[in-house]
């Protein structure tokens, strides 16, 4: 059996890269074939050689901004987690805290982002809180969504047991909200990299974000593509280790979900 799930992730692995590698192809013949200029849509060999003659300038930008995204993404896990238990746990932050967050989803983070530079200044503190905000909600809801999920006959046997609460969340609650957190983590991880770069948007002397701006009004397509390719790739290396971590913290969930799949 682990023999086929493993001859079966290879497999879609391999139609990834596949299909990864015929769109790279169909770009660079489309690009050669229209004759496109550099500026407006520059061909995958162009990009490549930009990143290889601009690495050291390139490196730089990534450094700060791979460190927004960290900080900001480690903060909105610790705090996220920590809140989202202590809503779950709390019928009263329940019905008027968490209500509260909840309903500020709906306010843009772009309308946000001026206003922490204001308060928090031209620094990487604002940055940060960006990344911070981006990340936070979808990480709590995953945590109260799943805590309040707890099968309710699994909570009564180890009431019947004599478990305390702290038994309980550790051998019971926590585990079972652990397949919702992780579907928070990967949504925040992909938007972890999006804070970052608004941010620079708004304010910044350094970072993809603002090397973005600048090489984009400059007309330097290749530069501005290779920005665009580093952030796409720092965001698909972060939800890859979350669904790593997902992988070898709870594999029951994968699982569950693949039963789940073949019934239907």
């Amino acid at each position: 059996m682990k023999s086929r799930w493993k001859r079966l992730n290879n497999s879609e692995w391999v139609m990834t890269l596949l299909s990864f590698g015929v769109m790279l192809i169909l770009w660079e013949a489309l690009v050669r074939f229209l004759e496109m200029p550099q500026w407006l849509l520059p061909a995958p060999s162009a990009i490549f050689a930009e990143m290889t003659q601009s690495s050291g300038y390139l490196y730089l930008h990534t450094l700060v901004t791979l460190r927004e995204v960290l900080i900001g993404f480690i903060l909105s896990v610790g705090i996220g987690i920590f809140l989202g238990v202590i809503i779950a746990y709390s019928p009263l932050l329940e019905k008027t805290l968490y209500k509260l967050l909840v309903a500020t989803l709906s306010i843009p983070k772009v309308a946000i982002a001026p206003l922490l530079v204001l308060w928090l200044g031209l620094g990487e503190v604002s940055k940060v809180t960006m990344v911070f905000l981006m990340c936070f909600f979808p990480i709590m809801v995953g945590m109260v969504s799943g805590l309040q999920s707890t099968s309710r006959e699994l909570l009564e046997l180890s009431d019947v047991l004599g478990a305390n609460w702290l038994q309980s969340f550790l051998k019971i609650r926590f585990p079972a909200s652990l397949p919702f957190l992780f579907n928070g983590l990967r949504v925040a991880s992909s938007m972890a990299v999006v804070g970052a770069v608004i941010s620079e948007f708004i304010n910044a002397d350094k970072g993809l974000g603002y090397s973005l701006l600048i090489t984009t009004s400059k007309m330097n397509g290749p530069l501005a593509f290779s920005a665009v390719t580093i952030l796409a790739l720092m965001g698909i290396g972060l939800f890859s280790v979350i669904a790593w971590l997902e992988k070898l913290i709870c594999p029951w969930a994968k699982t569950s979900q693949s039963r789940g799949r073949a019934r239907s």
